[in-house]
């Protein structure tokens, strides 16, 4: 259990001192002189004002790790605070601040049951102060709840369409099988074995939630074969550090659909890396050419904004997908990561 002081105790200990001997009447009843002022501030900051506040913020954390009951809890604070400061804590101060000569033990039980109201009362709406504040907290620890269901169920959504292959995928692929396996046989089989490696990679998993980066690789790696496969084995995406990428929680349907137009330009070179720091992931896609024209105008068929809102549906805020158009062009891919 850990309980919070707040950087401005100080001044609620200052105020509820001052409040006591203003509420109590003394400096209203008597002609004080100044140093009699500031002696009896002194006393009634450090019999009532600071124990009232230690105690207060005791009572919260008792109260917020559910051991205590608030209607027990604040009732303690305030019976503990007028015992205490009137006959512990000033019996313990009459040595440093002194004591006036016409100060009895019945002016000691009239300064306990007016103080003793005054604080039941500044109490009473500290109570319903910390009730409300409470209750915002549960109201927006529900909001969260809510919003974080909401980009599940749309994570869940957008891997129950990974599983859907672009039917012209599947055409051109296996019309190019065909073609290949009348002169090519060796050729059609690696097409074929391209494609099967790309189906079960796209197939989601029965009870996920949200894809992984690790599986998106799988994906993406796969039709990366498949274009290489077509262009008789010329490298189209090198994966830099990804041989075996982290099993972090990513949206699907965003990197292999990232990547596929690039890829199909079919000239250029792309490089994929991965850093993480401070809670996020970063995905690296860089353009190493050689045909920077014709790069940029595949970059342009790339949906970013389409593919940033599947982020942000699934991770938040945080996640992001932007286009750094360079000669060569660079996508950068954020997203939040586990520590």
């Amino acid at each position: 259990m850990k309980i919070d002081l707040h950087p401005g105790d100080l001044r609620w200990m200052l105020l509820v001192g001052a409040a006591t001997l203003i509420a109590n009447g003394t400096p209203l009843g008597n002609s004080m002189p100044g140093n009699d002022l500031v002696n009896a501030l002194t006393y009634n900051v450090l019999q009532f004002g600071m124990p009232a506040v230690l105690l207060l913020r005791l009572a919260d954390a008792l109260v917020d790790a559910g051991r205590l009951p608030a209607w027990l809890a604040y009732p303690i604070v305030v019976t503990t605070t007028v015992i205490g400061g009137v006959w512990f804590i000033a019996p313990a101060l009459y040595p440093l601040l002194g004591k006036v000569d016409w100060w009895t033990d019945e002016a000691n039980y009239g300064l306990a049951s007016t103080t003793f109201v005054w604080h039941a009362l500044g109490v009473a709406v500290y109570v319903q102060l910390r009730f409300s504040q409470r209750a915002q907290a549960r109201l927006a620890t529900l909001q969260d709840a809510a919003a974080l269901r909401e980009r599940q169920l749309a994570a869940t959504q957008l891997l129950a369409l990974q599983a859907r292959v672009d039917p012209a995928l599947l055409s051109d692929r296996r019309a190019a099988i065909d073609t290949a396996l009348l002169s090519q046989p060796g050729r059609a089989r690696d097409r074929l074995a391209a494609l099967i490696e790309l189906l079960r990679a796209l197939q989601p998993h029965v009870e996920a939630e949200v894809s992984t980066l690790a599986r998106e690789i799988v994906a993406l790696r796969a039709y990366a074969r498949l274009v290489s496969a077509d262009a008789q084995h010329t490298e189209r995406l090198h994966l830099a550090g990804l041989a075996e990428p982290p099993d972090w929680p990513l949206a699907p349907l965003v990197l292999l659909p990232l990547v596929r137009p690039l890829l199909d330009e079919g000239t250029t070179l792309w490089s994929l890396s991965l850093s993480s720091g401070t809670g996020l992931a970063e995905l690296r896609l860089q353009a190493l050419g050689p045909d920077a024209a014709s790069t940029r105008r595949a970059a342009g068929r790339v949906p970013v904004a389409e593919l940033a809102q599947r982020l942000l549906a699934v991770h938040g805020p945080a996640a992001r997908l932007v286009l750094i158009a360079e000669e060569l062009p660079l996508f950068k891919l954020t997203w939040p990561a586990p520590p």
